[in-house]
This record gives structure tokens, sequence and C-alpha cells, in this order.
């Protein structure tokens, strides 16, 4: 069957690739099937009549002297209606006719590239979740390095169980055995086969281990003669060898599929203490409101938000490390194969995107999540985990929808203690911050603004309960301080010119509030606020204006230091209550 695609006929399902051998004037030596099928009754034309003749000219200039591969993009033709655009390349061989040399060519057809690369890339998912689903081991002898790497796929990712020199496991399994032992002879016979590069053999483990008797057939052969590598695999009927619970079926969460918690912990124990200097990250991460979307959706809808997440983990972290539940909503991440900051945050991106728009437009899911580093946090398990898990909680009362990556300097030094504090205070911050709210105004509507404006314990209480570093209070359109606190390293500027502008003062919402979350992104919106933002150090702010005649009359900015700040809505919402209430009290 054929298809019309961009002028050229084409055969459905048809994708070109193939392989051909020239003589030095480019006349195929011989060539795959595909090439024949392809030219039909122009096989015998030199491959340089088959392409663009400027491209025909270049690689018959460079084979006289060719040394090393040349490469060219081009139209192939079989002279017969049909063509097609391709990467050619061509390249020295070790093959001869007649004595003389004879040179490799590759062709790959440019419009095919990709669906082959889905195809591909599908394929190795499929086969993931097969070797994931079986309860075989799988296993690879490298010859000339008399080295073995026995793995078994987790969450269709491969784990190493073994990595060492075949004499070396061979001694492990048999150390404690009688020389007389029939696994001593199997085992013999196993690395009999792989020395020998044996090119198909299937034999059969039996033995007696703790009263319980278990037999482990195994067939393999040699994979790859060019590279001398023998593989096969291991299937147990019943695993009578020692393996970590993490390889067992117990150690999958019923619900997702993932590691369970025991499972995940075990195996990042594990691999934490074989780590040596490579740097690895600790992830915890819970769904936000998660009691929320069971109360409004009911708990099967919740039960589709934990898959959705599992499998969203699952498919982005991939081969890079592994993932587990540990009990409703709440997430374990190991990350093996992420060696920088960078490529982490870019991860952690990429979920958050993920899973902002998995459930559109029913409800936006968003997720908390904390981070720790190996070895720059610590080297276990334990101290690792604590301290992403309180900075899981500092990302909880930021307002949630956010990850923080731990840093001591920054967060404090983590000890059980003040973890148990931290997450009685997580439980209680939201009620008490309502609490202090409802304080504050009753005591700025009793006493007036000078409640604020005139007792620095309630401006720091205020910069703390929103993690505030500055606070100030600007009137007479912008000209006039009457409030600044925090440790701002610059006096106050005059902001009447800024807020005389109009071009500024249409980015503030119909209630007065304007919210700069990057500097980055208060310069595209207006260059002079951004180097007035960046000569007072401010990086990001909440500002509350309040006019009188449509003129701005008072400021109120509440203001972080040389950091960006992810603004929740709450935090957007509560402060632009307070900056407005303080500017319509001093308009009084």
């Amino acid at each position: 069957m054929r298809i019309q695609r961009d002028g050229e006929v084409r055969e459905k399902g048809m994708f070109m690739c193939c392989t051909l051998y020239v003589r030095k004037d480019f006349g195929v030596v011989y060539a795959s099937e595909w090439y024949y099928r392809y030219v039909e009754g122009n096989s015998y034309l030199p491959l340089t009549e088959l392409i663009e003749p400027e491209d025909a000219a270049y690689l018959k200039e460079a084979i006289q002297e060719m040394t090393a591969p040349v490469e060219v993009y081009t139209t192939f033709s079989n002279h017969k209606g049909s063509s097609r655009n391709v990467y050619l390349r061509v390249e020295p061989s070790d093959r001869t006719e007649d004595g003389h040399p004879v040179y490799e060519v590759t062709i790959l057809d440019v419009l095919d590239l990709e669906r082959r690369r889905n195809q591909l890339e599908d394929n190795v998912l499929k086969y993931r979740y097969f070797m994931t689903i079986d309860t075989s081991y799988y296993f690879e002898y490298t010859v000339d390095r008399n080295r073995i790497v026995v793995y078994k796929y987790v969450n269709e990712r491969s784990v190493t169980v073994a990595d060492e020199d075949l004499d070396a496991f061979v001694e492990e399994y048999t150390k404690d055995k009688d020389a007389s032992s029939k696994l001593v002879d199997q085992m013999n016979a196993f690395s009999s086969h792989l020395k020998n590069e044996s090119r198909f053999f299937e034999m059969e483990f039996t033995g007696e281990e703790d009263g319980q008797y278990g037999t482990c057939g195994v067939r393999g052969g040699l994979y790859s003669q060019d590279k001398n590598v023998v593989a096969g695999i291991f299937s147990p009927n019943r695993i009578n060898i020692k393996e970590a619970y993490y390889l067992t079926e117990a150690a999958k969460d019923a619900g997702t599929g993932l590691l369970n918690k025991k499972a995940a912990t075990e195996y990042a124990i594990e691999k934490l203490a074989e780590a040596g200097d490579r740097t690895m990250w600790v992830i915890v991460m819970d769904i936000d409101d998660f009691k929320n979307v069971n109360d409004t959706y009911g708990h099967l809808f919740g039960d589709e938000v934990i898959r959705a997440v599992a499998d969203t983990l699952r498919g982005t972290v991939s081969q890079r490390g592994i993932v587990g539940r540990f009990g409703g909503d709440e997430f374990f991440v190991l990350l093996e194969k992420v060696g920088n900051r960078e490529d982490l945050k870019t991860l952690l991106k990429t979920i958050v995107k993920q899973l902002a728009v998995a459930f559109d437009p029913k409800f936006k899911l968003t997720t908390s999540i904390g981070v720790s580093q190996y070895p720059t946090d610590g080297s276990s398990f334990e101290e690792l985990f604590g301290k992403a898990d309180k900075a899981l909680y500092i990302a909880k009362e930021k307002g949630k929808n956010r990850h923080i990556i731990y840093e001591e300097d920054l967060h404090g030094a983590y000890t059980t203690d003040s973890m148990k504090t931290q997450s009685m205070a997580y439980a209680m911050s939201v009620e008490q911050r309502r609490d202090k709210l409802i304080e504050l105004m009753s005591s700025l509507y009793l006493q007036g603004v000078r409640y604020v404006t005139e007792q620095p314990e309630v401006q720091k209480n205020l910069r703390d309960l929103f993690d505030l570093d500055g606070l100030t209070i600007y009137t007479d359109g912008g000209g006039k301080t009457i409030c600044r606190s925090g440790n701002y390293m610059r006096d106050p500027a005059d902001m009447r010119e800024l807020l005389q502008e109009e071009s500024y003062r249409k980015l503030f919402s119909e209630q007065g509030i304007f919210v700069v979350s990057t500097l980055k992104m208060l310069k595209a919106a207006d260059e002079q606020a951004f180097q007035m933002a960046t000569e007072q150090e401010i990086g990001a702010s909440v500002q509350c204006m309040s006019c009188r005649d449509e003129k701005p009359c008072i400021l109120v900015s509440f203001d972080v230091f040389n950091r960006n700040r992810k603004w929740s809505n709450s935090d957007i919402e509560l402060l632009g209550l307070i900056g407005t209430c303080i500017g319509r009290m001093l308009m009084l």
C-alpha cells in the first residue's frame, strides 16, 4: 500500500534504514534487502547516481583520501518516481573485494526517524514493564573483564543485585558448601559456560537450604560476539538465594505498584552506603489538601489522584532513581543519577507542571516537596530523610505548592526534637495564623494604625507570620516613609515619580495589589521599578496601593530580600487585606 506525503511516494510501514558496501567508484558491492527493493532495476547504478549531484561530487572527492567518516543530508531517488530525504554516512570498513577496500554506507530516512524513535521508546517502556512484573533475574557476563552483573527490574528500572568478578561471585554462593556439594558443581558448570562463551546453554540449580528444597532454571548464551558478552536469565521456581526485601513481590505498594515504605527505606539505606562521593537527593513529597480532595470528590477519585502522582513520579524519575509510597498521600524518591541542583530543579518543575494539569479543569493538583542532598546534608538515611522532611514542613508553612531544598543556614539545624516541635507547629499553624490575624486586625481597629507603625514587636511578628524580610509604609504619594521594619541595606527610595507613572499603576489589580515574584518578572513589567528594587536588594514583594481621587496616596510594601518568592494565594489575599486596611486608615 502506498501513501502520499509531502509530494513523495512512500510505502506504508516501510522504514528506510539500510547498510551497503561500495567500491571507491561508489559501485555497490552488496547491500541490505531494503536497498534492492527500493531501487529495483537500478541497483546496477553507482550510489552517486541516485543522490543530488553536488552531494555526489562531494562524496567522490572525500572518498579518495578517506580516513574518517563523512556525512551528508541529501535526496535519495530510485529514478522510478520515488525519492526520500536521507542522512547518508560513508566510512572506511575492514572489508575488501578482490583485495581492494570497500566502504560502509549507512542510509537513514530523515522523515521516518522520529516515528522510529517513538516506536523504539514505546518498546523499551513495554519491555521494562514486562520485566518488572516478572520474577526473573537477568545476568550479563563480559568475557574480557571476567565480570558478571546480575539485576532485576523494580518499578520499571534496573536494580543491580551483583556486579563483581565472576570467580568472586561463584565463591560467594559456594563458600559454605562442601566441595562435593551439588551446588558447587552447578556453579562451576555455570562459570564454565560463561568463560567459554557458550552460544547457548540451559541448566538448573537444585538444592536444599534452611530445610527447604528449591530449583532455579538458567538459560543463556553469547549475546554479542564483537563485545564478548554472554547474557541470560535466572528463573527461580522459588527464590532460595538471599535477596533483598525490595526485590520481592511483597515490597510493592498494592495501590500504586511503587515500593512500599519498608522496601524504599531498605533500598535507600543500601544505596547511600555505597554512594561514596556521588551526589544523591532524598525527596519527600505529599499532596496539598488531599483530605479536601477526598471530601469533595470521594475516596475513589482520591485513589485515582494517588495513582496519577505515582505514575508521574515513576515516568519522570525513570532510570535515575526509585520511587516509593510511604502511605496515604506521602511519596518518597531517591535520585541516584541527578548530579547538580539545576537538573534537580528541572526534574521537580517537570513533575509539578505535569501534575498541575493532570485533572484540569476539575481542579489543580499541587504538591509540597522537601529535598536534602547526599553527602552535603549527611550520610545516613535517617538524617537525610529528617532534613528532607523538615524542608517539606517549611514548604507547607510557606503556603504549599512549592519545593524547598534544605540548607542549614536558611532553615536551621535538624534535630529529632526540632522536627517534633515543627510538625506540631505546622499542625497548629493554620489555626494560629488565623488567631494572630484576628488579633492584628482587632488591634488596628481599636488602637489605630500606630499599633503597627510605632511598635517594632508587632512589625516583627507580622514579618515572622508571613516569612518577610522587610515592611515599608509610604505616605504622601510615596514621598514619605512612616514605617521601615527589617534589615534593609539602603534608605527608602522616593516612590513619587514611579507612582505617578500610569504604566506602573496599571500593574496593580482593581483591589490595588501588585505581586512581584522575581526580579526578572519585574524587569519585564517596568524597568524603573526593576532598577529601584535592585538598588534596594528586594527580590520579591507584595505591594498594596491606596488612592484618593484616583491618585496614589499610600503604598504598603511587604518585601523579601535577594531571593525569589512564590507567593501562595492565601499570602497574597491576607497581605492585601492588611495593606489595604492600613492604607485606608491612614487616609482617614
